[in-house]
C-alpha cells in the first residue's frame, strides 16, 4: 500500500493572547500522497493558513504529530526544519514577492544563489524553470513590465528552480483576473501531471474544484473531505 509523504495526526495549534488562549487548529488529521493535487479550502479565519505554515515547516504545532517522509518532524529545531523545507518544498504566494529591481531570470535565480549556487550554475536551472512556465521570451523583463499572470508564472518558476518534490501555493490566484487565474490553474494541472505534488490553499470553490482532492476547513477543523 502506498505510504503518505505527509501525515498530520491530531494537530492542534493555539496562541496566547494575554491571559487568553486562542485555539486555531482543533485536531487536524490529514494524509497527503505523492502526486496529490490537494486543495485546502476555507474562508478567512478558518485556520487554513495555519495548516499551510505547519505543512510548510514554517511553524510548529502546539501538539500532535507531523510525519514527513516517514520521520516525525513535529518539534524539530529551526535548523532541521529549514533544511528539510529548502530541499523539498517550493513556495508560491498570492502577492508574487518578486524583487522589482531584477528581471524575471534574476528573480528565479535568487533562491538558488542564496542556497550557494554560483550565478553560472544557477542560470541553467532558472532558464529551465522559466521554460516550463512558457516565459522564456520574457526572461529579461522586470516585474513592472509583466502582467499579473506573468508575474505569478515567474513566482512558480522560482519555486520550481531547485526541483522541489512539493509545491505549496497560498492563494496563488487571489490577485489575478479570471483569464490569468485559468492559465495558472492549467499550469498547476500540467505540473501535477508531470509528477509534482501540489498543495493549494484557497477560499475559492471554483479554484478548488480544479484540484483532484479537496478538504474544507472551518473553525480549525476539517468538515468535508472529497
Amino acid at each position: 500500500m502506498k505510504e503518505p509523504i505527509i501525515t498530520l495526526q491530531n494537530i492542534k495549534k493555539s496562541y496566547s493572547m494575554g491571559s487568553q488562549e486562542l485555539q486555531v487548529l482543533k485536531g487536524i488529521d490529514l494524509e497527503i500522497y505523492e502526486g496529490d493535487f490537494l486543495a485546502i479550502l476555507g474562508p478567512s479565519g478558518s485556520g487554513k493558513s495555519t495548516i499551510m505554515n505547519i505543512i510548510g515547516l514554517i511553524d510548529s504545532p502546539t501538539s500532535g504529530k507531523y510525519i514527513f517522509n516517514g520521520a516525525e518532524v513535529s518539534f524539530e529545531n529551526d535548523f532541521s526544519l529549514s533544511k528539510i523545507r529548502n530541499q523539498t518544498i517550493g513556495f508560491i504566494f498570492q502577492k508574487f514577492n518578486l524583487l522589482s529591481k531584477f528581471n524575471a531570470l534574476e528573480n528565479v535565480e535568487m533562491p538558488l544563489l542564496i542556497r550557494g549556487y554560483t550565478r553560472k550554475s544557477a542560470k541553467p536551472h532558472a532558464v529551465k524553470a522559466l521554460e516550463s512556465v512558457d516565459l522564456l521570451d520574457r526572461m529579461h523583463h522586470k516585474p513592472v513590465e509583466l502582467s499579473g499572470g506573468q508575474q505569478q508564472r515567474v513566482a512558480v518558476a522560482r519555486a520550481l528552480a531547485a526541483n522541489p518534490s512539493i509545491l505549496l501555493a497560498d492563494e496563488p490566484t487571489g490577485n489575478l483576473d479570471s483569464k490569468s487565474e485559468s492559465d495558472i490553474m492549467e499550469l498547476f494541472k500540467k505540473l501535477n501531471q508531470e509528477g509534482k505534488t501540489i498543495i493549494l490553499i484557497t477560499h475559492s470553490q471554483e479554484v478548488a474544484s480544479i484540484c483532484t482532492r479537496v478538504i474544507t476547513i472551518k473553525d480549525g477543523e476539517i468538515v468535508i473531505t472529497k
